[in-house]
């Protein structure tokens, strides 16, 4: 499994290449806030958590819940109109 350091030099290359640096040479992202990024994103357009958190590597989906939870659309007014259409009475 690869780690932050075994691909760290090409990234920061990557980085300095595409000019993502800072005056100071200090990157402007890391394989970390790609990784918060990516699962922001994901959760944020309604992808299902227990995959985000699996493709994150959490052993609990509470876990990624904990961290983005706040960031999962909510479902109340999904939830609702799914359930008057239930509970209508049907066409006769």
């Amino acid at each position: 499994m690869p780690t932050a350091t075994t691909y760290a030099y090409h990234f920061r290359k990557a980085l300095r290449d595409a000019e993502l640096v800072h005056p100071d040479g200090t990157p402007w992202y890391t394989p970390h806030c790609l990784r918060h990024f990516f699962a922001s994103s994901a959760l944020g357009h309604g992808i299902p958590v227990h995959e985000v958190s699996r493709w994150l590597g959490h052993r609990s989906i509470k876990t990624t819940v904990d961290i983005y939870g706040h960031l999962i659309p909510a479902s109340w007014e999904r939830c609702r109109t799914i359930m008057q259409a239930a509970l209508r009475p049907p066409r006769a």
